[in-house]
């Protein structure tokens, strides 16, 4: 097993049980006990957890989990909609496609109905349940319920998603900096996104203009993994340059 699928998983139980034991994760991974504890050293520099004598717990330093999903469906809606409507020229008859539980993400479906003989395939569980399920094939990650968010999400659903490889990936984020690059507040979520990164031929982040040069618990991942990012506005001369630096299409709303 790799280093960062061990990582992940340690995440996971912590997530789950909210303190891991050293000794209990060695024996759990077949591995030494020094090397569960380089595991740890690693996620405490990156602020995800903190040490604690024999194993780890929570980190002082994460956040909630992200605002309730109807809160997050009516914030910026009509930005997210020209989002919406720019990012679904992407996408042509026929295509596989990945959405995320974003409601950036949600707002595709309007569009999306009017293409042909799409699949669908989501961790959302308000998509498994919308209109564009009666017109096109939509396949459910699985996984655990994240009520707040209504997403699925854990190993069943990164494991899921993993049988897959899509046209192309729709996600979205709680910030974008230039530094960090993509960001979110939810563990659960970014592994996600990370997985629909992983399988899709192209990759299109979804974020409207007041998400640029903003910072959230967990960088998701480099602006490199991006292969398209679609704005409700034209960004700042400085996300211009880096953008076209890394080889990232920027389509942007006037």
């Amino acid at each position: 097993m790799l280093a960062i699928e061990r990582q992940r998983l340690i995440l996971e139980s912590l997530d789950r049980d909210k303190r891991v034991l050293v000794s209990e994760l060695s024996t759990q991974f077949s591995v030494s006990e020094e090397t569960i504890r380089r595991d740890l050293q690693k996620l405490e520099r990156e602020g995800r957890v903190a040490r604690a004598h024999g194993g780890a717990i929570p980190s002082s330093r994460d956040e909630p989990e992200d605002l309730p999903y109807p809160t997050r469906q009516v914030t910026n809606i009509q930005q997210k909609r020209k989002i919406a409507a720019l990012a679904a020229e992407l996408v042509t008859d026929g295509a596989a496609v990945m959405i995320d539980s974003s409601s950036t993400a949600f707002e595709l479906l309007t569009p999306l109905a009017r293409r042909r003989d799409l699949t669908v395939i989501t961790n959302s569980v308000r998509i498994l349940a919308s209109p564009l399920a009666e017109r096109h094939v939509v396949i459910s990650a699985g996984g655990e319920l994240r009520h707040r968010s209504m997403t699925l999400a854990g190993h069943m659903a990164i494991e899921a998603i993993g049988r897959f490889t899509a046209d192309i990936a729709f996600i979205s984020c709680k910030a974008l900096s230039l530094r960090q690059g993509v960001m979110d507040p939810s563990l659960p979520d970014a592994d996600m996104k990370r997985a629909f990164i992983a399988h899709a031929r192209r990759v299109c982040l979804l974020a409207d203009g007041d998400k640029f040069d903003q910072t959230g618990l967990i960088s998701v991942c480099d602006l490199d993994a991006i292969d398209l990012l679609v704005t409700d506005r034209k960004p700042s001369d400085a996300w211009m340059a880096e953008t076209s630096a890394r080889g990232v299409t920027l389509i942007h709303g006037k």
